[in-house]
């Protein structure tokens, strides 16, 4: 669920997700263009596809033990594409019938996958698509855990589904930032630190893991209190810099952002 600022929350705190967060830390503008001036932006299909299997995945986990097969998840993503359609059209995802076909193949090869990571079945879920939130200083950290489990000894472990390219060596402890994100929350709102960290990548399929600590999620907490200073700066001076890069390329908001003024401008003219 995507955060907003309002005059209020300026006046107060600074509402953040992981989400945002990293928006911020990518392109100060894109976080402008999405958190203070809440531009609309298409759906995009593969961030739709992902909305999809996340869903199914929280309906499956839901059920009984015995009944977390790959059947019950096929039918559940047809009953869940069924309801989500029409809200998603209206959202911007554009699909002929080919195109659906193919994207709606694509969200059950992630599903399969999923069931070469683990046996559902097996799994002791404690929360499903959990929101959560933790109030510090000027910082409101909230969002939505995709799965709280409980391992044998008691110990909570969180889990998130990804369902876009696995990062290569170089980038694997970076893309934690969101479980860690969350582990923070657990450890200072319910006094849980999580024994474990798992990310489930759903494409490739494989599940990295990490082990947090105190040292590492206060270092992590220190971290965010930066963020949240450098955003506050950035409201009080309105100066909500770019910051090119590759990504630019998939930018919605590309048009208007005064980095591509001059490209804009040459490809009017």
């Amino acid at each position: 669920m995507p955060s907003s600022i309002s005059v209020m929350d300026i006046d107060t705190l600074i509402p953040l997700s992981p989400s945002r967060t990293s928006d911020f830390k990518a392109c100060p503008q894109l976080f402008k263009f999405r958190v203070i001036d809440r531009l609309p932006e298409p759906e995009d299909p593969a961030s739709a596809r992902g909305t999809l299997v996340h869903s199914v995945l929280e309906t499956l986990l839901g059920e009984e033990p015995d009944q977390r097969t790959f059947e019950r998840s096929q039918q559940i993503l047809k009953n869940t594409w069924a309801d989500l359609k029409t809200e998603m059209t209206e959202a911007g995802l554009v699909l002929d019938a080919d195109q659906e076909t193919v994207w709606l193949g694509e969200a059950d090869h992630l599903l399969h996958n999923y069931f070469r990571i683990e046996d559902p079945s097996s799994i002791s879920t404690h929360e499903l698509e959990w929101w959560v939130e933790h109030q510090s200083d000027n910082l409101l950290l909230r969002g939505i855990i995709d799965r709280v489990e409980v391992d044998a000894d008691g110990a909570w472990v969180l889990s998130d589904y990804k369902t876009g390219r696995s990062p290569n060596e170089t980038y694997a402890l970076g893309s934690f930032f969101g479980l860690k994100f969350y582990a923070l929350v657990c450890w200072r709102a319910f006094g849980k630190m999580p024994a474990k960290l798992r990310l489930m990548h759903l494409r490739e399929p494989e599940v990295l893991t990490l082990v947090p600590t105190e040292q590492m999620l206060e270092a992590f907490e220190r971290q965010m209190a930066a963020i949240g200073k450098a955003i506050d700066r950035a409201l009080d001076t309105g100066d909500f810099r770019p910051r090119p890069s590759y990504m630019c390329s998939w930018c919605p908001h590309r048009p208007i952002c005064p980095a591509h003024a001059d490209d804009v401008a040459m490809a009017a003219g």
